[in-house]
């Protein structure tokens, strides 16, 4: 028992090291070290208890104890002196932090002209870069209603042959595309359509899709009442049934859950109501969307020439947009070797779904768009940069003497772009405001008709981009300043009454390069607007081909449940416009499939009798457009060769039709057309038409130089369910209105009228995004111009006032005005010179991306490549003249007294 009863061991009550000895320790040490050396200590002290006795561990524990307590003590106090000290230093940041603002914001109160300019010319130039970055926002960057929106796909038909880049398909195309494309999980098809809603007060025409039942699968979107569509629903004789879209169920039927299960009545027949869909469907062109309706077909019943369906599918795990391009080619390649006639020339693009939504005219905008905003904020920010810098000779005094009182110089900058810093806070503010009203300007010039402008919305990635904007920007004007005059000569600052503070060479040079830099930008702005203002001045100089004015037209649907056969639909527009015409304010009426310059037709392939083709995409191509013999002499086109149609051309006559002069130049160059025979379309069984005139050229929103060509066949002969209606008044055309919808209800009251609209406005909103497009680009110039002219004019009024004294001397000993005038001017004049020069090499490159977007123009137009730079010139040198004025109204001697 020896040891053991003597020392005790492990465990053994007492064993431990003394509990006053560890709890002194415990308090001494640092907790980062604590546990560590206690651990050690203990360790120790049960070694030599064993070895030695307890009592003699117990005096070496407390000796341990004793000589670290006073270093243990001496560790914490330096760390809580050190925590003491990074409180206060963070906390003097603070205070110092809050003083600059509260000194930044009492410095700009006591200059309120300085801060309103710089404050108003950044919150200009930040207002144009959030409401356009809310239109980027609103189509690049845009929340896709689909899940895994990158796998899915939309394809395109393109046809070189017909000008046709975004066609659809046939539905035995899709077919053939879903059974034996390996890359797709599954393929599906829709189309637009329209239905006659009744039951109301009066009928309305809704919009909508006929989707096959695996759509909202491929897509993966869900339904928030009800069901999808099933198989079985999609075959002809199936019980109808529809889905309403989020929109139409909340504004129609309140968002009641219990419409499931009711009916609508579409085009005369009741329709089941099954689902409701997502409100996430309602996006870009979708959002159009009321009704989405199964796709009733049998592959029987579809052939192959009616392209009338587009097509969407979700990739494979894996597989690539190339991939899935090369396989559908190769797919299409078949199909156009055993189908020729109606395949041959036709091939599919896949591209993504954000991909479809722009087009390369749309993609080169928006560049366009960003590219010249980014110029607009630089401008801007060089603005106000120059006003710094002017404003840094003021206060040169002041930053003195609070450098000679201690001041850091990096002290300095930071109060220098705390104010700065103000400024853009303020901007900022001010511009978010100011670009909901331009973001509301360009939805009412588009006359709500453009869908790109009211998606465009302040979200959380437009603020976020804004609140981004206004951190950089006091960088981008605010630090140039603050470097130059947190850096000022202390002694030569304080000296009384001197008037070159903050004027040496690199100052101005760098005010120089500032106001050069501007010239340049605002040049390349002027520039972009000169070409657009040019091509709608072309536009709207254009020869027509037909007479506007005067003219209401109106579109009428039949639905082909109620109106059956060709004699039904000729007969309901028979009895339509022999009413109308019956009315004391209607001169003429007429029947058209399109619009006259808004809308051009299809583009269809024709073969000329006695002429052989090779290959079908040999054949030639025109527009087509149904009208009644009444419509020629409505619009006003004159009857070039031959006749026009008659009431004698009807459905037992021979088939006849009428070509354009450009179409009668390009395929008829050296004989008459009239009496040949052409067969339009690539069925070789369709009959032969007999052409029996030729008529004045159309122009169409979509030609640039030459008008397409056209075919025009007889409304009796060609009837169809989709008509124009188009009146002739002796008055105000849209003073008709009430009376024509009361006429055509008195035909058939379930029918609605779309689309009512004046000829004249019509033209108008065909070409609205370039209206917009015009505003915006316009407004910009005018900015960049103003803002270049004030920049000169601000160096060159510095300029003077720096060489106030050289200016005086020069005069006191003989030198005329004249001379004293040239030599301000020319400073001025180089800096305008050099600018241009930099400015036309830049708007030469923007101008390439202008080349889709001219009309009737080059995009290097001598008129607006020499013009621009003249009025840049004139505005630049009248800026300039101002300060060479005063520069020779300088009294010499006075001057040379003050200094």
């Amino acid at each position: 028992m020896g040891s053991a009863a003597r020392g005790g061991g492990p465990g053994v009550g007492g064993s431990e090291p003394p509990r006053v000895a560890r709890l002194l320790l415990t308090v001494s040490l640092p907790p980062r070290y604590r546990e560590h050396q206690l651990g050690d200590l203990r360790e120790e002290f049960l070694e030599r208890q064993l070895r030695d006795s307890r009592a003699a561990a117990r005096r070496w524990y407390w000796r341990q104890v004793i000589k670290s307590l006073v270093p243990s003590l001496a560790v914490r106090v330096r760390r809580s002196r050190a925590k003491r000290s990074t409180q206060r230093t963070r906390s003097h940041s603070m205070e110092t932090l809050v003083q600059d603002l509260r000194y930044g914001i009492r410095t700009l109160i006591k200059s309120p002209g300085f801060a309103v300019v710089s404050t108003a010319t950044l919150a200009l130039a930040i207002a144009v870069n959030t409401a356009i970055f809310s239109l980027v926002n609103a189509i690049v960057f845009a929340d896709l209603p689909m899940e895994e929106p990158a796998t899915v796909t939309i394809f395109r038909g393109t046809n070189v042959q017909l000008n046709v880049e975004y066609g659809r398909f046939s539905l035995p195309e899709y077919l053939d595309y879903r059974e034996h494309n390996r890359s797709f999980e599954g393929l599906a098809a829709w189309t637009a359509d329209r239905w006659i809603l009744t039951g109301a007060e009066e009928p309305i025409r809704v919009d909508g899709y006929r989707v096959t039942d695996n759509f909202l699968d491929v897509w993966r979107i869900g339904t928030v009442a009800g069901r999808k569509f099933l198989p079985e629903e999609t075959t002809p004789g199936a019980p109808p049934v529809a889905m309403l879209s989020h929109g139409f169920w909340t504004r129609h039927f309140g968002a009641r859950p219990d419409v499931i299960g009711s009916t609508i009545r579409l085009d005369g027949r009741e329709h089941t109501i099954i689902g409701v869909l997502s409100p996430k469907l309602e996006f870009a062109n979708l959002a159009e969307a009321e009704l989405w309706l199964p796709l009733n077909w049998v592959r029987s019943d579809a052939t192959r020439a009616e392209r009338n369906v587009s097509v969407t599918g979700r990739l494979l795990p894996g597989v690539t947009v190339a991939q899935a391009q090369r396989d559908v080619a190769a797919i299409a390649s078949r199909l156009a070797d055993e189908y020729p006639a109606t395949n041959r020339g036709w091939e599919p693009l896949v591209l993504t779904a954000m991909d479809s939504l722009l087009n390369d005219d749309s993609k080169t905008i928006l560049l366009l768009l960003v590219i010249t905003v980014g110029f607009v904020l630089l401008i801007a920010c060089a603005n106000v940069a120059n006003m710094l810098l002017a404003r840094s000779t003021a206060r040169s005094r002041e930053m003195a003497v609070r450098a000679a009182l201690g001041a850091r110089r990096i002290r300095l900058i930071r109060q220098l772009l705390t104010e700065s810093f103000v400024i853009a806070v303020a901007a900022a503010a001010t511009g978010l405001a100011m670009s909901r009203s331009l973001m509301w300007v360009l939805v009412w010039i588009t006359q709500e008709r453009e869908r790109a402008f009211q998606m465009a919305v302040l979200d959380g990635n437009v603020l976020a981009f804004t609140l981004i904007v206004s951190l950089i920007a006091p960088l981008a004007f605010g630090l140039t300043p603050a470097l130059r005059t947190s850096k000022e000569d202390v002694s030569e600052s304080l000296k009384q009454g001197s008037l070159r503070t903050g004027a040496g060479r690199s100052g101005q040079r760098t005010r120089s390069f500032l106001v050069t830099a501007q010239v340049s930008l605002a040049l390349m702005l002027m520039v972009v607007a000169g070409l657009l203002v040019r091509s709608v001045i072309n536009l709207e100089q254009r020869e027509l081909g037909f007479e506007p004015a005067g003219v209401l037209t109106m579109r009428i649907t039949l639905p082909e449940t109620k109106y059956e056969t060709d004699e039904q639909r000729r007969q309901f527009f028979r009895d339509v416009t022999g009413r109308l015409a019956t009315l004391p304010a209607v001169q003429a009426t007429a029947l058209t499939t399109e619009r006259p310059a808004v809308s051009s037709g299809p583009n269809q392939a024709f073969a000329i009798a006695g002429r052989s083709y090779a290959d079908d995409l040999e054949r030639p191509t025109a527009r087509s457009v149904t009208v009644d013999p009444s419509f020629l002499s409505l619009m006003r086109i004159p009857i070039i060769r031959g006749r026009g149609f008659t009431a004698q051309d009807t459905e037992e006559s021979f088939p006849v039709a009428l070509v354009s002069q450009e179409a009668a130049r390009r395929y008829w160059a050296n004989e008459d057309p009239v009496g040949q025979r052409i067969r339009i379309g690539e069925d070789d069984a369709a009959p032969w038409v007999q052409i029996v005139g030729v008529v004045a050229d159309v122009r169409s929103n979509q030609d640039i130089e030459r008008p397409d060509p056209q075919i025009y066949s007889p409304f009796a002969q060609e009837p169809r369910s989709a008509m124009l209606v188009m009146v002739r008044s002796l008055g105000n055309s849209e003073m008709l209105i009430e009376p024509v919808r009361r006429e055509v209800w008195a035909v058939d009251p379930d029918q609605p009228i779309d689309d009512v609209r004046a000829m004249e406005q019509a033209l108008y909103d065909s070409e609205s995004s370039r209206y917009a497009l015009l505003t915006l680009f316009v407004a910009f110039a005018v900015f960049a111009l103003l803002m270049a002219a004030i920049g000169i004019y601000g160096v060159m009024s510095y300029a003077v006032s720096q060489r106030t004294g050289e200016i005086s001397l020069r005069m006191a000993l003989g030198a005329k005005t004249g001379h004293v005038r040239k030599m301000v001017l020319g400073q001025g004049v180089k800096l305008i010179g050099i600018g241009a020069a930099v400015g036309l090499l830049g708007a030469v490159l923007i101008a390439q991306l202008l080349s889709s977007l001219v009309f009737g123009i080059s995009r290097l137009d001598p008129v607006t490549f020499v013009g621009v730079p003249a009025v840049l010139a004139f505005v630049g040198l009248l800026a300039n003249y101002l300060p060479a004025l005063r520069a020779t109204r300088i009294d010499p001697m006075s001057a040379l007294r003050v200094e």
